[in-house]
């Protein structure tokens, strides 16, 4: 039976969503994973990750590559198999204690978004390098995990927490393309069922920063805005929305 999750996870950020660019071959492989369940281990296309002391993916990257989306998607994945897992987001650290691992190595999935939020933070590292040790023995979990840092990044202060994030298999996230963000964004409207020109798509990504999360913001403020003044989505609307004079 799976855990309650402590936050509600975007419905539509799913591998159906993910626009990969670069990262496609990662995106490929978690979903490949999510989708065996529990039996990941018996399928030979995983052994490099069965082979490592730690049954581990770490995901880096700056913010607004992605991270979360693969993590959301992964969850939402191993939820719709009915595979038991949680997702924690250590951003919202200050909300509980490190005993929130407590058990934890028990599930076939653990999913842990932004760790490096609790780096330099001496009893959440000591709690999360114990825990590591824990799905080591127990042999029981798959550890994913996503920080802006890589697992050698002094700001982690615990040596051997450090020592044990380098067993698992990293990645690091390369940057989209502006064709990757200009599919995303197309598809996130098409969700929202909001039409863009080809005139208004070029006008948002050259008056706008180009990070995914700026310009989902955006996105969702030219939705509300549309609803509003009951006006269909243009260029004109764009320029009142970012406040851009005529």
């Amino acid at each position: 039976m799976q855990l309650p999750l402590p936050v509600s996870l975007p419905v539509d950020e799913t591998f159906g969503s993910y626009v990969g660019g670069d990262n496609q071959d990662l995106a490929d492989f978690l979903r490949a994973l999510s989708q065996s369940g529990s039996e990941w281990r018996i399928n030979p296309a995983f052994s490099s990750l069965d082979n490592n002391p730690l049954a581990a993916v770490g995901i880096i990257g700056a913010h607004g590559k992605g991270k979360s989306h693969l993590l959301y998607a992964v969850c939402h994945q191993l939820a719709a198999r009915n595979t038991s897992h949680i997702y924690l987001n250590l951003r919202d650290h200050k909300e509980w204690t490190p005993i929130i691992f407590d058990g934890l190595e028990l599930l076939p999935y653990v999913c842990l978004d932004n760790i490096d939020a609790i780096a330099g933070i001496a009893e959440w590292e000591e709690a999360l390098f114990h825990f590591i040790n824990r799905v080591v023995d127990h042999h029981t979990s798959v550890l994913l995990w996503a920080s802006a840092m890589g697992p050698n990044h002094p700001a982690f202060q615990l040596p051997d927490l450090r020592s044990r994030l380098s067993w698992g298999i990293t990645y690091q996230l390369h940057a989209l393309s502006d064709d990757n963000r200009l599919a995303i964004l197309k598809h996130r409207a098409a969700q929202r069922g909001m039409g863009f020109s080809k005139q208004a798509l070029m006008f948002l990504m050259n008056h706008c920063e180009r990070d995914l999360p700026t310009l989902m913001n955006l996105l969702a403020r030219l939705d509300t805005r549309s609803l509003q003044e009951q006006k269909k989505l243009s260029v004109a609307m764009i320029k009142r929305e970012l406040g851009i004079e005529n």
